[in-house]
């Protein structure tokens, strides 16, 4: 990370962001998080709008982002076609 800050100018907003692991050690998370200085994230989360979790995400998780694509996807329509 401090490299590309370095190369880039840019940082990470350490209060914003989080770690999750996967088939990763608890004490190798531990190094993780202490070295880099992130926190511990936890399941379920969101990612690019949808839920992420390691259980079969139910129906009523993934209401909110079908309704989106049905608004979306309506208003396509009543833009694109035409009734003549």
């Amino acid at each position: 990370f401090k490299k590309f800050s370095a190369a880039s100018g840019l940082q990470a907003n350490l209060t914003k962001s989080v770690v999750h692991f996967g088939g990763v050690t608890q004490i190798e998370q531990m190094k993780i998080l202490q070295n880099a200085g992130y926190s511990l994230g936890e399941l379920p989360f969101k990612y690019l709008g949808m839920p992420l979790d390691t259980k079969k995400i139910t129906v009523l998780q993934w209401q909110p982002p079908f309704e989106k694509i049905v608004a979306r996807v309506t208003s396509w329509t009543a833009r694109k076609l035409s009734y003549a």
